[in-house]
């Protein structure tokens, strides 16, 4: 089974309202609506779910993504962003996902 420990859950909130709230300066990017941003968040969560059917693990390779896990699941979401899943596995085969975090905030 799968397992969302409260600050991945915090983690899929703050981006919710990071992208609600989102301004685009000058990038030219279009906001999200409502719809799009609720779908995101869904897609985001979704994913985790299924961190129990993958075949290979990978193990964490970034120091910012060790301190919150043993493996780490990539999910991109279009062309720009990753999203990192930082997750754990206990001795009976369920997964603990302890953190989810952007590319853009991965540092080596």
């Amino acid at each position: 089974m799968v397992f969302y420990n409260k600050s991945a859950l915090d983690d899929i909130e703050d981006i919710f309202i990071g992208l609600l709230t989102w301004t685009t300066k000058d990038n030219f990017q279009p906001r999200m609506s409502f719809e799009e941003v609720w779908k995101y968040r869904s897609d985001l969560f979704d994913e985790g779910l299924d961190l129990d059917k993958l075949i290979y693990r990978f193990n964490a390779k970034f120091e910012s993504h060790k301190k919150y896990g043993q493996y780490v699941h990539r999910f991109d979401k279009n062309k720009r962003t990753q999203w990192y899943y930082i997750y754990d596995i206990d001795e009976k085969g369920d997964i603990y996902i302890n953190k989810i975090i952007s590319n853009y905030l991965t540092q080596n």
